[in-house]
C-alpha cells in the first residue's frame, strides 16, 4: 500500500479489521496496530463506530482503542448497552445502523490514518440485508485484516471469509491473516498459520503472543502485521 494514491476526499488512509467470528480478538489486533503505528511517529487513531454490549462500568473496546490512539476519535455513532449483536441492540433502542451514518463518522475523523475495527465477524448481521461485510465494502479501506483464532476449525474460517470477500467485495483489497492465541490451545495450535500458508489460503499470517496488546511481544507482531500491510 505503501506509495499508492489515496482517492478519497479526506485523504485519510484507513485499515478495517474484521474478523472469522465473535471473540476472536478483534480488539486485540486493533489496539496492538494502532500502538505499533503510533510508536513508529504515526498521528494513527483506533476507531469503532459500533459497538454493543456497553455497560458504562467496564472499559469499552472503543475506549481502549482511545486509550493507544494519539489522535481522540469523537464519540462513535453507535453505541448499544445490550450484550447482543448490533443489529439486535439497535432494534430494541428502536433505532436503526446506516452504514452512511458509519462511514461519514469515520470521514470526520481528523487523524490521517485510522484503524477502523469492525463489531462482530465479517457476516454477522447489522440490520436487515446489511452485515459487517458491507460495512467494510462502504468505508473502501486501503487494507484490510482478517482476524481468528488460532485453533482447530480456523482453516475452514479464514478459507470462508476469504471467499466471501472475494464474492461480497472483489474491489477491496486482499486480507492479511491475524491469529490470536486461543483460551485453550489444542493440537493445530501454533500449526495453522503454516498450513494456511501451505494449502494456499493466504500467503503470510501474522501470529500474536499469548501477552497484552501493548507488551513488546505484542507490538512486534503488529510491526509484522504493519510490514505487510506496507504502512
Amino acid at each position: 500500500m505503501r506509495g499508492r494514491p489515496v482517492s478519497r476526499e479526506t485523504g485519510q488512509i484507513r485499515v478495517a479489521v474484521v474478523g472469522t467470528g465473535t471473540g476472536v480478538g478483534k480488539t486485540h489486533v486493533s489496539v496492538a496496530l494502532v500502538a505499533a503505528l503510533a510508536s513508529r511517529g504515526h498521528k494513527v487513531c483506533g476507531l469503532k463506530p459500533i459497538e454493543s454490549g456497553v455497560d458504562g462500568t467496564s472499559t469499552s473496546d472503543a475506549e481502549h482503542l482511545a486509550l493507544v490512539s494519539p489522535v481522540q476519535p469523537e464519540p462513535a455513532p453507535y453505541c448499544f448497552g445490550e450484550p447482543l449483536s448490533p443489529h439486535l441492540a439497535a432494534r430494541r433502542c428502536g433505532r436503526a445502523i446506516s452504514l452512511d451514518v458509519a462511514a461519514s463518522w469515520v470521514d470526520r475523523q481528523p487523524a490521517p490514518l485510522v484503524i477502523v475495527e469492525s463489531a462482530g465477524a465479517l457476516l454477522s448481521p447489522l440490520g436487515p440485508g446489511l452485515t459487517n461485510a458491507d460495512l467494510v465494502r462502504a468505508l473502501a479501506p486501503d487494507a484490510l485484516v482478517l482476524v481468528g483464532l488460532d485453533r482447530l476449525g480456523i482453516l475452514h474460517e479464514v478459507a470462508c471469509c476469504m471467499l466471501a470477500l472475494r464474492a461480497l467485495a472483489p474491489s477491496l483489497p486482499p486480507a492479511i491473516i491475524v491469529l490470536n492465541p486461543p483460551a485453550a490451545p489444542d493440537a493445530s495450535t501454533g500449526t495453522n498459520a503454516g498450513e494456511l500458508h501451505a494449502l494456499g489460503t493466504t500467503p503470510e499470517c501474522v501470529v500474536m503472543p499469548r501477552a497484552a496488546p501493548t507488551a513488546p511481544e505484542s507490538l512486534a507482531a503488529a510491526q509484522l502485521a504493519v510490514a505487510q500491510l506496507g504502512l
